[in-house]
């Protein structure tokens, strides 16, 4: 568990467990290709999937795909990562805030808030999580300029 804490309306916990699940999520071979979100529309030609989100309405964060997916096995071979932007959403940053600062038990990086579009999770590899404690990594990635702010084992986030 990882809080988003600081200079935010809302601190909240994030749970790199359920990020498997949720559709948001991209292989990072697709991050390469500039899809930074994989969300997809639902496909009503098959009635399993309209019934489905007719009968339990739009989930967030969203799952159908991802559990199609599930079915398909590919969850349990591929890496994946994850943009940070819904979550800093949620936490509602104050307009005065500059930073966000990753840390570890060792370490710490700054990012600028402006870079937040631009910063994703990675919470699994090769289908495996990274780390026992579901620690995770972090990076910024600009498809003009490719990775930056590279930190591992994150444990903690303040907006500062």
């Amino acid at each position: 568990m990882i809080q988003i804490k600081g200079a935010v309306k809302f601190p909240i916990t994030l749970d790199s467990t359920t990020w498997i699940f949720d559709d948001r999520k991209v292989q990072i071979e697709d991050l390469e290709q500039g899809v930074f979100d994989g969300t997809k529309p639902i496909n009503f030609d098959d009635n399993r999937e309209w019934n489905r989100a007719i009968l339990e309405g739009q989930t967030n964060p969203p799952t159908l795909n991802s559990e199609i997916k599930y079915k398909r096995r590919a969850v349990l071979e591929k890496s994946f990562v994850i943009n940070m932007t819904p979550f800093f959403k949620n936490a509602e940053p104050y307009d005065t805030a500059t930073t966000i600062r990753l840390f570890n038990d060792k370490d710490a990086i700054d990012i600028p808030i402006e870079l937040l579009p631009y910063l994703f999770f990675q919470f699994a590899k090769d289908g495996k999580r990274l780390y026992e404690d579901y620690s995770v990594d972090s990076f910024v990635y600009i498809p003009e300029k490719g990775y930056s702010h590279q930190f591992q084992y994150v444990t903690g986030i303040e907006v500062r």
